[in-house]
């Protein structure tokens, strides 16, 4: 929680300047009650029409002044929430870009959201329920019992007393019947975010197996436990709002019943016994976020928890042991591995040692059985993952030493699961270049075979492309490997799960917008494997054979196995 504050703090003049108003707010309605009290017991001694100008003024200006100052104060907090909740955001998605893109795979995507949603939006409570309402309760506290003072040290510190019981005891009741509600209610919003985001992103599946009902009924169980949760926290708030009525008016009943031997001895004039008892209560007003503000607290402070606990996690840290020192500038002759190792878990080897290179302009296959290694050296090569052993070198230099930016331009990517997001075929293409105009957004979608969506660039795809066909998706990232201009494209089991009309026209798309760029090409189908200047065949995580197309079948091994396994399922 003092993390959170500490983003309050970045916003000194703003957080003076809510904390004033929301305090003005109060002694506005104090003065507005005791004007208003006063002029009802002055007006019942029947005097001069002019002798309550002033009151009436008084009246008039604590009512309007209530309603100024109170929208401003509303501004003003409001605008000063979404500024720390916007520092907040921006600290956090900066965090999780420097994350080692190791650590981010092994998280649902679900519990990111919730991260950067839900828990951050709890944590809006922080000043408006928390922070806000204690500042203010404690300056109006220590104005209303400096003002007593002036007429009885005993009702000051009588009228004190219940502003503690109601601005401490009760809260502190209200935090100890509801302790662990909050930690409860913010794991069980995560956990129902969490199950959405991975219900709608694979409903389609979930549409193939049947399994909306069961879906359903786990969405209401876990919507019914949060439901409840809220209901029991509704019934806690409505008693603290009762203790709070119960606190005010004692508070005032108390000091009208030490005021009126005031009265009856000449110490206080009469008139004024209505105004006081009034303004008394009117001052209970700052106390009443302070019961929620102790309900809101552990939520928020789980909240926190979670949030920094993202954000703090050192394991996510990128591995920044080599120092970026070159930038790329000039194009590589060749790209090569050098006795590469790799293990996700540090234990089961998913690589072993595994040398090749890549000449520029060359043509490239890896193929391989489902698990063999082959997308893990693309992951190696676009430097998400860092190898245990060995080295990738690229121009002579070692891909750690090389200025990201500059080094992941020379690829262009188009993998078995592209992102599409629900905005503009524009904004999505403009990813890929950013400084690209329209015309050079419509050529790329001509060339891949796209142009019936040119004339529209202003179309969305919807959610993960879902108005695309699996086919259009492939294209319209080939549009954007298209619009990197870049040295190097790499196929990662880019034309899985479509038909073979729809992948023969992916690769004809390819072989004519090749150019001189070096190809790299994962697949388990070895389609077009003739126009490879190199075919590599893995298993379990070894390049077991080498050689082009006709070499590899020659020597009916294991590729000739492969190959003619394939040819036998496609003929039936």
């Amino acid at each position: 929680m003092l993390r959170v504050i500490g983003y309050i703090r970045q916003h000194k003049a703003a957080f003076i300047g809510a904390v004033l108003l929301a305090a003005g707010t109060i002694l506005a309605g104090i003065g507005l009650m005791s004007t208003s009290g006063y002029l009802i017991s002055r007006a019942a001694q029947r005097p001069m029409i002019v002798d309550l100008f002033m009151v009436t003024a008084g009246v008039r200006f604590f009512g309007i002044s209530r309603a100024v100052v109170r929208y401003f104060e509303r501004v003003v907090s409001h605008d000063l929430t979404f500024k720390i909740l916007l520092s907040m955001r921006i600290g956090l998605y900066r965090q999780i870009d420097s994350f080692s893109q190791k650590w981010l795979m092994t998280r649902r995507p679900g519990d990111l959201l919730a991260g950067v949603t839900s828990d951050i939006e709890t944590l809006q409570n922080v000043y408006l329920r928390i922070v806000s309402p204690i500042i203010v309760a404690f300056l109006i506290g220590a104005l209303t019992f400096w003002g007593l003072t002036f007429f009885s040290m005993n009702m000051a510190w009588v009228t004190f007393l219940f502003f503690l019981l109601n601005g401490l005891a009760a809260p502190l009741l209200m935090a100890r019947i509801t302790r662990g509600r909050g930690k409860t209610e913010v794991q069980t919003r995560s956990r129902l975010k969490t199950f959405l985001v991975d219900r709608l992103q694979g409903m389609q599946e979930l549409s193939w197996m049947g399994q909306q009902q069961n879906s359903r009924d786990s969405f209401n169980q876990m919507q019914g436990d949060l439901d409840h949760i809220q209901r029991k926290n509704a019934g806690i708030s409505g008693l603290a709002e009762s203790l709070n009525n119960l606190f005010s008016h004692l508070g005032m009943f108390f000091v009208l019943v030490m005021a009126i031997p005031l009265v009856m001895n000449g110490e206080i004039k009469g008139v004024v016994l209505a105004a006081l008892t009034l303004g008394v209560l009117s001052s209970f007003e700052a106390l009443q976020g302070l019961a929620n503000a102790f309900i809101q607290y552990e939520n928020s402070d789980e909240a926190a928890r979670r949030l920094f606990s993202i954000a703090e996690n050192k394991e996510a840290a990128a591995d920044n042991s080599v120092p970026e020192t070159q930038i790329l500038s000039t194009i590589p002759e060749a790209i090569t591995f050098q006795d590469i190792s790799f293990s996700y878990d540090g234990v089961t080897p998913t690589l072993k040692a595994v040398s090749f290179t890549l000449s520029a302009g060359s043509c490239t296959a890896i193929v391989g059985s489902t698990g063999s290694g082959k997308s893990t050296l693309i992951n190696l090569l676009l430097r998400f993952w860092p190898p245990d052993s060995g080295k990738i070198m690229v121009g002579g230099s070692d891909i750690n030493q090389l200025e990201e930016t500059s080094y992941r331009s020379l690829f262009g990517v188009v993998s078995q699961d592209n992102w599409i997001f629900n905005r503009s075929l524009r904004e999505n293409l403009l990813l890929a270049k950013p400084e690209a105009t329209d015309d050079e957004l419509r050529e790329s979608l001509i060339h891949v075979g796209l142009e019936h969506f040119a004339h529209d660039l202003d179309m969305e795809p919807g959610t993960q492309g879902m108005r695309f066909s699996g086919g259009e998706r492939q294209l319209l990232a080939l549009a954007r490997a298209w619009l990197t201009q870049s040295h190097c494209w790499i196929f990662d089991e880019a034309t899985a799960h479509l038909d073979v009309k729809t992948e023969r026209k992916i690769l004809d798309t390819l072989w004519a917008l090749k150019g001189n760029r070096t190809l790299l090409m994962v697949t388990h189908r070895l389609l077009d494997m003739d126009k490879m200047d190199k075919i590599l065949v893995m298993d379990k995580g070894e390049i077991v054979e080498q050689g082009t197309h006709a070499i590899l079948l020659s020597a009916n091994n294991y590729y000739a196995r492969m190959f003619n396994h394939q040819n036998q399922i496609l003929s039936y």
